[in-house]
């Protein structure tokens, strides 16, 4: 397993969504911005895990709770192109999958519905996760869906739709004009 294209990935998004030019959302993603730095701790901790190296990923684990606040389970996996504006708080399970360019804010925890199980969601591609949402158990949230604030989702949400609430209730999306 290869950190580079995810994480080139990750900073290439960055780089679109603030537009700014390369070098300067370089010197901001390695020295002021936490998601992404979180972002690295994880992929490296990914990275050396999938590889059996034993210690480092529980390591940087550790480095990225202390430096960043945001807790991502280096056994967890993260598409690229995944955007953190304001990480404190996140807590990503161990078995938590995440598509391809989903953001997610602060306060998000995807992880476990009961202790018994070790079922994280699966997030599809495109999702937002709203602050303070919690997703938890072995659920599906489809692509291109939205997951509003502080929403407590405990159902699989289909592709395109919406949802807000707790216990959250899933509408499909209005197309946009």
């Amino acid at each position: 397993m290869n950190l580079w294209p995810r994480l080139g990935r990750d900073f290439r998004r960055l780089t679109e969504i603030k537009s700014w030019s390369t070098g300067r959302a370089l010197v901001d993603a390695v020295f002021l911005d936490a998601g992404f730095q979180a972002l690295v701790f994880y992929r490296s901790a990914h990275t050396l895990k999938s590889w059996g190296v034993p210690f480092l990923p529980a390591l940087l684990r550790r480095i990225s709770i202390a430096l960043c606040a945001i807790d991502i389970v280096p056994q967890a996996e993260i598409g690229g192109g995944c955007y953190i504006p304001h990480g404190v708080g996140i807590v990503i399970g161990g078995t938590s999958v995440v598509g391809e360019d989903c953001t997610i804010l602060q306060g998000v925890t995807l992880g476990e519905a009961r202790f018994d199980t070790s079922d994280c969601p699966r997030i599809g591609d495109r999702v937002t996760l709203g602050a303070g949402a919690k997703i938890l158990g072995g659920i599906e949230v489809g692509a291109d869906s939205f997951i509003g604030a502080n929403s407590v989702v405990l159902a699989d949400v289909p592709p395109g739709s919406v949802a807000v609430g707790a216990p959250a209730v899933a509408r499909t999306r209005e197309p946009s004009n």
